[in-house]
């Protein structure tokens, strides 16, 4: 199954709510809540809403946002990372439940034997970005970096270098801290297996298949005039308005795509891990993606405490927590990234939904970004399940 558009009442939604989603993303803007704004709904695998509201840059004479404008997917790079670990399990070249030590040797510390794959994919490895940070500061003072390797990015083989001996928060799997340097060394483990660059693999085994030809890890020259800018004073400017974020390959939050290559990506793995007559997934490997493998693990994340963390190999599982929508099923599956990106597929109602925007400040509680009131209608528009 591929995607193409379809006229709601096809495939079970109603015409007049469905202009109800077209009407709120267009608020959204309308009212300010952010200045530029990419939503695409999908069910059954027919796209039954895709527009863009607002504008490209914050200029005065900034062209309109379209369809296929390029956003900073930032933490939804993570579920892609996932994925290609995946694979490798799938083509018998790494152990989910292996420690990581065997894959990076130098992952070296007090526990650090005890942490596995599997811990990386799901956030309970006992690395706590704070505190990694605050270590990777220190040691940087007096750190002589060894060479890199031609298939690793400079940047990331630095950053992965100052952390490898940080000492662990916790014992790995008593609880979740989200954490993008686990994905760094996921991403650092796809490099050292498969031979290629973290950004090659990707391209061969993910984007290209799945015809993802709007998805970088690295944005070429000739395509960065298609990427939103936001304000200097906006959500994340600090950093996503340097040059050299677009530059970054980083397996935690390097990705850049667009709501229909997204969408892509979420169908595959309604499908049970096939699209478009191109497999790249096993429904076996679909299923522990997108099942809760930490179940009693809590989580805390900035002032928000969940008492079920609810995290598949990957992809974020809905359980109770009501992500980023209230109408949602507990089935469903769905990753954000840092200034307003949001996705989700829900096999129960069998939907695909993004939302991508500007985020212009964090909103409360974080993971809605205001996609929930995006969301919640377009669940809305469903008739016949």
């Amino acid at each position: 199954m591929t995607l193409r558009i379809e006229m709601p009442e096809k495939i079970g939604m109603s015409s007049e709510r469905v202009e109800v989603i077209n009407e709120v993303a267009k608020r959204l803007v309308e009212d300010g809540i952010t200045p530029a704004q990419v939503t695409l709904v999908a069910r059954k695998g027919m796209i039954i809403h895709e527009e863009a509201y607002g504008k490209l840059t914050p200029e005065l004479n900034s062209p309109l946002i379209q369809n296929d404008t390029l956003f900073p997917m930032c933490s939804i790079a993570k579920v892609i990372t996932a994925t290609c670990i995946m694979i490798l399990v799938e083509e018998g070249r790494i152990g989910i439940n292996r420690p990581v030590v065997d894959y990076i040797p130098e992952f070296q510390g007090e526990g650090k034997k005890e942490v596995r794959i599997s811990h990386l994919l799901t956030h309970t490895s006992g690395i706590r970005d704070d505190e990694l940070y605050a270590h990777m500061d220190q040691k940087k003072i007096t750190a002589v970096i060894p060479p890199c390797e031609d298939t690793q990015d400079p940047a990331t083989h630095e950053w992965l270098f100052l952390g490898y001996d940080t000492p662990l928060w916790k014992k790995p799997g008593t609880a979740m801290s989200y954490s993008s340097y686990g994905y760094q060394l996921l991403g650092e483990i796809i490099r050292r297996v498969s031979g290629m660059s973290f950004e090659g693999y990707v391209k061969e085994k993910v984007f290209n298949p799945l015809g993802m030809s709007d998805s970088y890890f690295y944005v070429p020259l000739e395509e960065r005039s298609r990427v939103v800018k936001r304000s200097p004073n906006d959500l994340c400017a600090e950093w996503l308005l340097q040059e050299r974020h677009l530059d970054s390959t980083s397996a935690a939050g390097g990705l850049y795509s667009t709501a229909m290559d997204l969408a892509k990506f979420a169908q595959m793995f309604l499908n049970k891990g096939s699209f478009d007559g191109k497999r790249i997934l096993s429904p076996a490997s679909v299923v522990a993606m997108t099942t809760n493998q930490i179940p009693g693990v809590s989580s805390e994340y900035r002032d928000e405490v969940f008492p079920e963390a609810y995290w598949g190999y990957g992809w974020s599982i809905n359980g109770t927590k009501m992500d980023g929508g209230d109408l949602f099923s507990p089935n469903a599956f769905s990753h954000w990234g840092a200034a307003g990106v949001f996705f989700c597929a829900d096999p129960i109602y069998d939907i695909v939904t993004v939302y991508l925007s500007v985020e212009i400040d964090h909103q409360k509680p974080f993971k809605n970004i205001y996609a929930d009131l995006f969301n919640n209608v377009a669940i809305a528009a469903i008739e016949e399940i």
